[in-house]
């Protein structure tokens, strides 16, 4: 039994370890909107946040594995089901408003279109200048927007003028991103789920081994 649990904790330690990983991935995720998405900051934080809880719960499951603490074990398995649940949950609920989600954001992109100061100057350093940077488009529907395009316009790479609208890019950089996303969180509920059970398991085999060395002492 005591090899048993000792087999349990390392795998157990090497799951919790991967979650980490996780965690910190979506940090990355979240710092990269902050980069890139500058007037999605609030979304940023959020997912920000959720990376920072993400590595704290992986902490505990590694420190309840490690010291072979059995309650902190199940603590931390029942934090991860309620996690996998509220997971679940947000995700089915944003994948059937994804339209919904993509009519905000092109409501936020017009938004961003308004706020720029006319007229629009060579060295345009708006929100609208950056995802023109970014995503090498030009304009709400095209460079037709502009009389006089911006230097933001112009691929930094060959000084070609960008043609195509800045709104269907982003649009379809949000929804295929989304996606992704989507999938991502099926497979973190995947890795709680298995997280879970082997920290529950592990939890079980802790609380047998010490009853049967409280009864057969050697």
């Amino acid at each position: 039994m005591a090899c048993s649990t000792k087999t349990l904790k390392v795998f157990s330690l090497i799951w919790d370890i991967l979650y980490a990983l996780i965690g910190l991935v979506i940090i990355g995720i979240g710092a990269y909107v902050i980069i890139k998405l500058e007037y999605f900051n609030t979304a940023a934080f959020v997912i920000l946040g959720l990376g920072i809880v993400v590595i704290l719960t992986a902490v505990l499951g590694s420190l309840g594995a490690a010291h072979e603490s059995s309650q902190i074990s199940k603590t931390f398995a029942i934090i991860l089901l309620l996690w996998v649940v509220l997971q679940t949950l947000s995700v089915g609920f944003l994948w059937i408003f994804q339209s919904t989600l993509l009519i905000n954001i092109d409501h936020t992109f017009d938004q961003l279109w308004g706020t720029q100061t006319v007229p629009i100057k060579p060295g345009n350093a708006s929100h609208i200048a950056s995802i023109e940077r970014w995503l090498d488009c030009c304009g709400n529907i095209g460079s037709s927007d502009y009389l006089l395009p911006p230097n933001s316009c112009y691929n930094s790479v060959t000084d070609k003028l960008n043609l195509d609208g800045c709104r269907q890019k982003f649009l379809e950089y949000v929804a295929e991103r989304w996606q992704a996303f989507n999938f991502f969180a099926i497979g973190v509920v995947l890795i709680e789920l298995i997280c879970a059970a082997f920290a529950w398991v592990l939890a079980n085999s802790i609380v047998n081994r010490w009853r049967r060395s409280k009864y057969y002492p050697k």
